[in-house]
């Protein structure tokens, strides 16, 4: 199957600039462009073959629409114990 990149862009709905950069090896696109366009070109088994783990669905990797997964970790200090024993109103001299 042969295709200009003006056609692979229209069938695909990946950018013609992604098209150049992924054919001139300049640059990066996204793994859900590359999927968009391998699947045009009806190679995605073949990618799916570079995998070793036949768990992962492509498939799905595909269909999702988050492009990072993932999560966040806040930084956690240290807690100092508080060194004054009991709090009441009226010791705010302290």
């Amino acid at each position: 199957m042969e295709l200009s990149q003006e056609e692979l862009s229209e069938k695909s709905g990946v950018s013609l600039s992604s098209i150049a950069r992924l054919e001139t090896g300049k640059g990066n696109i996204s793994l859900l462009n590359l999927l968009a366009i391998l699947k045009e070109l009806d190679l995605l088994n073949e990618f799916q073959m570079t995998f070793r783990d036949p768990s992962l669905s492509l498939s799905l990797l595909a269909k999702s629409k988050s492009k990072k997964l993932r999560q966040r970790v806040r930084k956690t200090g240290k807690i100092l114990p508080n060194k004054k024993k009991d709090w009441s109103w009226g010791n705010q001299s302290e």
